[in-house]
């Protein structure tokens, strides 16, 4: 890859892109939501949680920021949109924490309060 897979994971979150996203993991790899508990292994899977979270209403990632520091890196991002049950919009802010190949993502952790999405 010619770019670093954190810009590349940072593009693809912005632009809601579930496939080129999924892409970005290695063959084997670790996803965990800890604010739901799912803990993803399966490319399927993981397209499926992406796809389903990116066709909420009116969804959107921005002040998306991740950085690389050796095999590890960390970032932040906004998670918005429209409630389900009340129509709201809220704002989630969250974090990432990930282990890195060469030019692949091996483990990805994320942290937010989903609260305000299921209001």
């Amino acid at each position: 890859m010619t770019s670093d897979v954190l810009e590349l994971a940072e593009q693809a979150l912005v632009a809601l892109d579930a496939g080129r996203l999924v892409s970005l993991y290695a063959d084997e790899f670790v996803f965990v939501d800890t604010s739901s508990g799912e803990y993803i292994t399966d490319r399927k899977q993981l397209k499926r949680y992406f796809d389903d979270l990116f066709a909420l209403p009116a969804v959107r990632f921005s002040n998306v920021s991740f950085f690389r520091c050796g095999e590890r890196g960390a970032g932040q991002w906004t998670w918005s949109g429209k409630s389900l049950k009340t129509g709201q919009d809220y704002a989630i802010e969250g974090a990432s924490l990930f282990v890195l190949g060469e030019d692949r993502i091996i483990e990805e952790r994320i942290f937010y309060d989903p609260s305000s999405a299921v209001e």
